[in-house]
C-alpha cells in the first residue's frame, strides 16, 4: 500500500512538472515583455538552490534552462548572426589550416591565408556572379509571360493538332493545354525565381544590418586562429563524463556532417562552373542563373540534376533555343553529372555516406515533406548521422 502510495506521488510529481516546463515555455515565447522571462527564470534559479536536493527540482531546473537558452538565443538571433556565420565559416576552413599546419606553416599564418583567400573567393563573386546573376533573374521574370504565351502558341499550333490526329488528346487535357497550364507556369516560374530574389534580399538585409563586411571575416579570424582553444573552453564547462559525450558526438559530426558539406561544396562549385561554361557555349540564355541552381540543387541526390535539368530545358525552349543547341541542353546536364558521379564526387569525397539508395530516396521524401527544399538539401548527411548513431547504440 505504502509502495502504491509512494508510485502515486512520483506520478503526480512527473505531472506537475511536465505541465511546468510546458507553462514555462508558453510564456517564454508569447510574453511580450522581455524582462518577464528573465525575471521569472531568476525565480525557478532561487527555487532550486533552496531546493537543489531533490532530484525531480534539479531535472526541472536542468529542463527550464534548456527552454529558458532557446528562448534566449531566438531572442537574440539577430545579433548572433554574424558570429554564427563567422564560426561556421571558421569551422568549414579549421581542416584547411590543420593541413597547413602539417606542412610546417604556423596557425597564424595558416589563418591569414584562408581569410585572404575567402575574401578573394568573396570578391570575386560579388564582382563577376551576382550582378549578372541579378540582371539575369531580373530579364527572366519580365519575360516569362511573354514566353509562356509563345510555348502556349505552339503547343496549340503544332503539338495539340498532331496529338488530336493520334487519337490520344481529350478534351479536358486540351483545355487544361489551352488555358490552365500558361498560368500555372507563370506562377511557378515567378515564385521560384522571386523567392531566389528575396532570399538573396534578405542576406542583403542581415549584412547591411552589421557595421560592414569587414567585421564578419574579423571574426571568422579571431575563431579560426583559436578554434582548439574555444572548443577546449567551452569543454570546461562539463564534467569529464559529459565531455567525453560531447566530444563523441562532435567528431561524429564532423565525420558525417561536416565532411559531407566541405566536399559537396567543392564538389557543387565544380558542377555550377561546368554547367553555367556548357549552357554558355551552346547560346542558353540565363546561364548563370541555371549554374547556379544547378549548384545548389547539387546537393539533392538523384533529383537534384532533374529537377535543375528540366527548369534548364523549359527556359531554353522558352527562350527561343533550337536545333542542335536544344539537343546540347540535356548533353550538357548529363554530361556532366557522369563526369561527377564517375570521376568527380569518388576523387573528391571518396567513400560516400554509406546509406542505401532506398533509404536515401525515403530521407529525401520525408526532409523535404517537413522542410521544403532546405530538408532535401540536409537530409542526407543528417539521415548518415541518425544511422550512425543508432548502429553505434546496437553495436
Amino acid at each position: 500500500m505504502e509502495n502504491q502510495l509512494k508510485k502515486n506521488e512520483n506520478l503526480i510529481t512527473i505531472f506537475v512538472s511536465i505541465l511546468s516546463l510546458l507553462l514555462f515555455g508558453l510564456f517564454l515565447f508569447t510574453s511580450k515583455s522581455i524582462l518577464s522571462p528573465i525575471l521569472l527564470y531568476v525565480l525557478i534559479l532561487i527555487f532550486y538552490l533552496l531546493n537543489k536536493k531533490e532530484e525531480v527540482v534539479k531535472n526541472v531546473f536542468l529542463l527550464s534552462t534548456i527552454i529558458f537558452l532557446t528562448w534566449f538565443f531566438y531572442e537574440i538571433l539577430s545579433i548572433l548572426t554574424p558570429f554564427l556565420i563567422a564560426f561556421i565559416l571558421a569551422y568549414l576552413l579549421n581542416p584547411f589550416v590543420l593541413f597547413l599546419e602539417r606542412k610546417k606553416i604556423p596557425r597564424l599564418l595558416g589563418t591569414t591565408i584562408s581569410i585572404f583567400a575567402i575574401l578573394l573567393i568573396g570578391g570575386l563573386i560579388l564582382s563577376f556572379i551576382i550582378p549578372p546573376f541579378i540582371e539575369q533573374i531580373g530579364l527572366l521574370i519580365s519575360s516569362a509571360p511573354q514566353k509562356i504565351s509563345e510555348l502556349n502558341e505552339f503547343f496549340n499550333r503544332q503539338v495539340l493538332p498532331d496529338l488530336n490526329r493520334l487519337g490520344v488528346i481529350y478534351p479536358e487535357f486540351q483545355k487544361f493545354i489551352s488555358t490552365e497550364l500558361p498560368s500555372k507556369l507563370n506562377s511557378l516560374l515567378n515564385g521560384i525565381f522571386n523567392n531566389i530574389l528575396s532570399v538573396i534580399s534578405g542576406v542583403s538585409v542581415v549584412f547591411n544590418q552589421i557595421v560592414n563586411l569587414i567585421i564578419i571575416p574579423v571574426m571568422t579570424f579571431y575563431f579560426l586562429k583559436d578554434f582548439d582553444k574555444i572548443l577546449k573552453a567551452f569543454l570546461k564547462l562539463f564534467n569529464s563524463d559529459f565531455q567525453n559525450k560531447l566530444l563523441d558526438i562532435s567528431s561524429r559530426i564532423d565525420r558525417i556532417f561536416g565532411n559531407y558539406i566541405r566536399s559537396f561544396l567543392m564538389v557543387s562549385l565544380i558542377n555550377g562552373t561546368i554547367v553555367t561554361t556548357g549552357l554558355t557555349l551552346i547560346g542558353v540564355p540565363y546561364a548563370v542563373v541555371l549554374g547556379l541552381l544547378s549548384a545548389l540543387l547539387n546537393f539533392i541526390p538523384y533529383f537534384g540534376v532533374i529537377i535543375s535539368f528540366s527548369i534548364g530545358f523549359l527556359i531554353s525552349i522558352l527562350s527561343g533555343v533550337s536545333g542542335l543547341n536544344l539537343i546540347l541542353v540535356p548533353v550538357v546536364y548529363f554530361g556532366e553529372n557522369l563526369l561527377e558521379s564517375s570521376l568527380i564526387v569518388p576523387k573528391i569525397i571518396g567513400e560516400k555516406v554509406g546509406l542505401h539508395p532506398l533509404l536515401i530516396l525515403f530521407a529525401i521524401f520525408v526532409f523535404g515533406y517537413f522542410g521544403g527544399i532546405v530538408g532535401m538539401l540536409v537530409s542526407v548527411p543528417v539521415t548518415a548521422l541518425l544511422v550512425s548513431i543508432v548502429v553505434d547504440k546496437k553495436d
